[in-house]
């Protein structure tokens, strides 16, 4: 048996298969040099990883599996094995922290010259990720003398070594002659040796603790585990061990690419292409140094292709794919099943109830095996309740979703159909009754936002499939309803995007209601998101035609509302006052009095932008009254519109020369609104500290835009808000000037 009889086993399953090496490369990931090699006898002793990816590529039953693998496997208890402790990387580069950290739990654990509990230091982290190299440069820079046993319990494509395994290989290791046949025997004799000297064992590539808990004895022996899994059933210390950052990634590829095969601009790329996995970026680096005619460039090029990415990340008889593979493989039907739909996900992060969804399974269930690809390096833990995938690993998984084509397809509808649903149920929470199709008054609007907001990144891809795939009274009906979500989360930053979407929709179905609140949405948007007051003007002008093509009085009033807002932001007052009055006219007819008082408080703007002072106090006087004393502030929409129209009104006394009146107005404001709604706090403090200057109580306006300016959300703001901010930071740069 040997190399010959495995060439022979791979090439009869290959042509068995009707494969060419191409083929059975393009399926298994391993390159058609390392297929080759074996096949010719050349490579004796493949890596357990390039033998399950090839196992997989030929998608053999288990039958078939051990016939192939059973070359590799000796006779014996022990199996034959031999372990080869692996050699230093010569360009090992980054995990400074990590490697400092390793070193000085391995002195400090064997700095002691009397018996004590074993030190145990597990590293851990997805495949590809490191590990092994990191743990061979760490114990190459441990002090003191003092006996090395390595012991890799992946074998060579053989089945995990038992308890017993373990002990005898290490006590192989130890001293000449065949170890006990027993466990009890082998553990005993570990321990008398652990006792009388110093030992560094390092066991590799551990699939359990099980395989690690026989070497925990007390002694002088210090043990490092290195492992996908977690192995949270040791009490040890740990190391986990994620991608490489930018700096480390760059200067690791700087040194295995020579410098005329590179360009910087290709090297930043090809960073991000690997995603920061040590084995990646070597496995990438290798292939072009390797290939002198070609750059890295050129790899790039091809690796853009996320369809081909694994594929082409392979390097003689080393494949990313097949290191993702050795932990894939071992995963029971069902968790293999949640790994699959991950790659379904669009979303960075995700949680468990999206992919039960997407399967149809349990929650709870799902959050399970969740864990479980938590344990094995596949999905990395985000938070409390959240979860993400490395892009390589989500390659892999999409590989594996692909191969069978009508559950793919079905996990992406199951997923669509439950995001756009949710979606639906938890944007009418903010609706008033009677406004949109569905509505859900009383319902908790502080779980419905958070929701909202914190998967976005995958309904509104959703959203964009339903639009795409002509589905317009989905994308209409959501979009009547997430109208009302809007203001209270105007910093998204996609309402304009998503508007014309339905816009699209609108347009299809010849709905010109439909139509007409589209536009008025739009213009809404092109205002707050864009401030381009031009375009917001053209979609008004869209929103009334249409209203007045579908005769609906309040849709009527709405065009003649946004007309006049254009209007006003482009300075053409006059046009403006007429829009607004007809709004106003419009809403007096509405049961509902809030849009009224919103079309008044315009008013009072278009008034105080023509110099009619006292006029313009009159009408906003009456939109704070009907505002505030009339609308509880149920939620922070409520609360800004009441800052807003108190500071418009306050805005309107400063300029009648009422500043008392005006701070007094304020000063109720601020007496109303929390101190955590940072948004209306700025507004009603940028107004306060113009009132204070105004009375020449300067230092006191200067607190006030401070507060302010500490009160504006930190995140992305959308354009009415960033004009806010730049506002407030020219008034504090006036006030902290001498007084002009």
């Amino acid at each position: 048996m040997g190399g010959s009889e495995l060439a022979t086993r791979l090439r009869t399953l290959r042509l068995a298969a009707g494969m060419t090496l191409e083929a059975l490369s393009e399926r298994s990931g391993v390159s058609v040099r390392g297929i080759s090699d074996i096949e010719r006898g050349r490579s004796l002793h493949p890596q357990p990883r390039t033998i399950e990816a090839l196992v997989s590529g030929l998608a053999l039953d288990d039958a078939a599996r051990r016939w192939l693998r059973a070359p590799l496997i000796a006779s014996g208890p022990d199996g034959g094995r031999t372990d080869f402790r692996p050699a230093r990387v010569t360009d090992f580069t980054g995990r400074g922290v990590e490697l400092h950290r390793l070193v000085r739990l391995v002195d400090a654990a064997s700095a002691s010259g009397t018996a004590a509990p074993v030190r145990v230091v597990v590293v851990s982290g997805p495949p590809g990720i490191g590990k092994t190299a990191l743990v061979t440069e760490a114990l190459a820079h441990v002090a003191g003398e003092g006996r090395r046993v390595f012991v890799d319990l992946a074998g060579h494509g053989r089945p995990a070594s038992t308890a017993l395994e373990v002990l005898q290989r290490v006590l192989r290791q130890c001293e000449p002659g065949d170890p006990p046949g027993t466990l009890v025997a082998a553990r005993a004799r570990w321990a008398e040796i652990a006792t009388d000297e110093r030992v560094l064992v390092h066991l590799d590539n551990v699939s359990g603790e099980e395989q690690v808990r026989p070497v925990l004895v007390e002694g002088r022996a210090t043990v490092v585990a290195t492992s996908r899994r977690s192995l949270a059933g040791l009490d040890a210390e740990r190391v986990v061990l994620d991608v490489l950052d930018a700096e480390d990634a760059r200067v690791l590829l700087e040194r295995v690419i020579p410098a005329e095969q590179r360009d910087d601009r290709s090297v930043a790329e090809l960073l991000a292409l690997c995603d920061g996995f040590p084995l990646a970026l070597r496995v990438a680096a290798n292939r072009i140094a390797s290939r002198p005619a070609t750059t890295a460039a050129d790899l790039v090029v091809r690796l853009r292709s996320a369809d081909r990415r694994l594929a082409l990340l392979v390097a003689g008889d080393v494949s990313v794919a097949a290191a993702i593979a050795v932990s894939h493989d071992d995963l029971d039907p069902q968790t293999s099943a949640v790994f699959r739909t991950t790659a379904a996900l669009d979303g960075v992060t995700f949680d468990a109830q999206v992919v039960a969804a997407a399967l149809g399974d349990d929650p709870l269930e799902t959050e399970e095996r969740l864990e479980q690809l938590v344990d094995l390096g596949l999905v990395e833990q985000r938070g409390a309740d959240r979860y993400r995938v490395h892009d390589l690993i989500r390659l892999f998984a999409s590989d594996r979703l692909r191969e069978d084509a009508v559950a793919e397809a079905s996990v992406r509808a199951r997923l669509d159909r439950w995001l756009l649903d949710q979606l639906l149920t938890a944007g009418s929470v903010f609706v008033v009754p009677g406004r949109a199709p569905f509505s859900r008054s009383g319902a908790d609007q502080q779980a419905a936002r958070d929701w909202i907001v914190a998967e976005v990144d995958h309904w509104w891809p959703a959203f964009q499939r339903a639009a795409a795939d002509g589905r317009h009274e989905t994308v209409l009906t959501l979009t009547s309803v997430l109208q009302w979500v809007a203001n209270l989360w105007p910093d998204w930053g996609r309402w304009y995007e998503l508007d014309l979407l339905a816009q699209d929709a609108a347009s299809a179905t010849g709905d010109d209601g439909a139509a007409s609140e589209i536009s008025g949405h739009l213009a809404w948007a092109a205002h707050i998101e864009r401030a381009d007051h031009r375009l917001a003007a053209r979609h008004a002008a869209d929103a009334l035609a249409a209203a007045e093509r579908s005769g609906a009085a309040h849709l009527v009033a709405w065009g003649h509302y946004h007309a006049a807002w254009a209007a006003l932001e482009l300075g053409e007052v006059e046009r403006a006052e007429g829009h607004v009055r007809a709004a106003v006219a419009g809403f007096e007819a509405d049961p509902d009095p809030v849009f009224l008082h919103q079309a008044r408080g315009l008013l009072g703007l278009v008034l105080r932008a023509q110099g009619r002072h006292a006029e313009s106090v009159v009408a906003l006087r009456a939109t704070v009254q009907g505002i505030v004393a009339g609308v509880d502030p149920v939620d922070e929409r409520v609360r800004y519109a009441q800052a807003l129209a108190r500071a418009e009104l306050a805005t309107s006394l400063l300029a009648a020369g009422a500043a008392d009146e005006a701070l007094a107005v304020l000063d109720a404001g601020l007496g109303a609104v929390p101190l955590d709604t940072g948004t209306s706090l700025g507004l009603l403090l940028r107004t306060r500290a113009a009132a204070l200057t105004e009375l020449g109580r300067r230092h006191e306006a200067l607190r006030d835009v401070e507060r302010a300016l500490e009160a504006m959300p930190a995140r992305v703001r959308p354009a009415r808000l960033d004009a806010l901010q730049r506002e407030l930071a020219m008034l504090r740069d006036d006030l902290t000037g001498p007084p002009g």
